[in-house]
């Protein structure tokens, strides 16, 4: 058994990838500790599925603009590092997660001491800074995130990433591509569990969308209410659940509001569980995946998209680099990206052929879900642990 440090500028809670790996180890017979940043109303510590919890408080509950975010990531970049310099041999492996890369840095003294490192990068913080703050890939900041990206890579001992896709542009900004190593941001199957065909509805019963997650522009909500509203008088019954929070929620409510579909539109009273989610979606007949398309979104695989697949849920999604990677015309039904008129043709197909769902459902199933999957895919992060340990 090994002692292992964890960390993520994250609510371990509410971030499910975080959760998989630490339970994952802890499965496997080792003892985590994990930093996290503390919500509103949380302990300081607890232990959640035999992983101990430490959290810590930041400059605010949510950052808004970019030197918030700089100085909250600063403050808990010196967080993990105190915590580490007091304690620098007490852990046989870290785990640090992105975002900032920086982060990495913080294990710099257990490092120089021979510990090894992972660094997990989640996210490519060039692309979500630009698609945030709307600025092009020559910003100076821009160009400053890739080279800490770059150096946090080279530092570590092993480098993750959610995609095959993010390892070759990683490798590309100069990482070494035998450093890093895709864990895919796979649903646990033991949450996201295959349900039964969905029986033919009694007349007058809803055709449900769903979407869960979080609420930012990027991922397009405001597309698929207008498209609701297209739609709305072509299917009688139509119900669209957005599940989850975000700094976009208020403008989403607002532009339900205006166009009068409170009745159609409903959204959960904020964060929700990810263990109750698939409650909440069980009954859905499509999954709704808006994204706009952007630097950063085109190499997103979808974490929901997965979820829906898992659960035999049918997908209307946009045709991205990534999805499309593993999902063809057979699997999901496309829409053109950021094309309202388009995102209400695909909803009206989907209603009209209860078939076609089924069918879509059953071959994602049958070609992703039946060969992607989180019980057999953790391997790869335990299987790297152990190597690391025994270097």
């Amino acid at each position: 058994m090994a002692f292992i440090f964890m960390a993520a500028y994250t609510n371990y809670r509410r971030d499910p990838r975080v959760k998989r790996e630490a339970e994952a180890l802890v499965e496997s017979g080792h003892r985590v500790v994990f930093l996290a940043r503390r919500q509103a109303g949380e302990p300081n510590c607890e232990t959640i599925a035999g992983v101990d919890v430490i959290k810590t408080i930041g400059l605010k509950s949510k950052c808004t603009s970019f030197i918030e975010y700089l100085l909250d990531y600063v403050i808990f970049f010196f967080m993990i590092f105190a915590h580490l310099l007091r304690h620098p041999l007490r852990y046989q492996l870290i785990h640090i997660n992105n975002m900032p890369d920086f982060l990495v840095f913080a294990t710099c003294l257990p490092r120089l001491l021979g510990i090894p490192v992972i660094h997990d990068i989640h996210d490519l913080m060039p692309e979500i800074f630009e698609e945030k703050f709307s600025s092009g890939e020559k910003h100076w900041v821009v160009r400053a995130l890739k080279i800490q990206e770059r150096w946090s890579g080279k530092f570590a001992s092993a480098v993750l990433t959610v995609e095959n896709r993010l390892k070759d542009i990683l490798y590309e900004r100069g990482i070494p591509r035998e450093k890093i190593h895709v864990l895919m941001n796979l649903p646990d199957d033991r949450i996201f569990v295959r349900r039964e065909i969905l029986p033919l509805k009694p007349h007058g019963a809803p055709f449900v969308m769903v979407y869960h997650g979080t609420l930012a522009r990027r991922l397009g909500l405001d597309i698929a209410i207008e498209a609701v509203f297209k739609v709305k008088n072509e299917i009688p019954h139509l119900e669209l659940r957005i599940i989850g929070a975000g700094e976009e929620q208020a403008r989403l409510i607002a532009l339900r509001d205006s166009l009068g579909l409170q009745d159609i539109v409903k959204f959960s009273e904020g964060y929700v569980p990810v263990e109750k989610i698939p409650a909440m979606i069980h009954d859905a007949d499509v999954g709704l995946i808006p994204l706009r398309i952007s630097s950063g979104t085109d190499i997103m695989l979808p974490t929901k998209l997965l979820e829906y697949v898992t659960m035999g849920i049918p997908c209307i999604v946009p045709k991205t680099g990534t999805i499309y990677r593993y999902f063809d015309e057979e699997m999901v039904q496309y829409f053109e990206a950021e094309n309202v008129d388009s995102l209400a043709e695909a909803i009206i197909t989907l209603y009209r052929n209860p078939n076609k769902r089924t069918t879509l459902s059953q071959l994602a199933t049958e070609r992703f879900a039946n060969i992607y999957n989180w019980s057999a895919h953790k391997k790869v992060y335990t299987s790297l642990v152990e190597q690391l340990l025994r270097q």
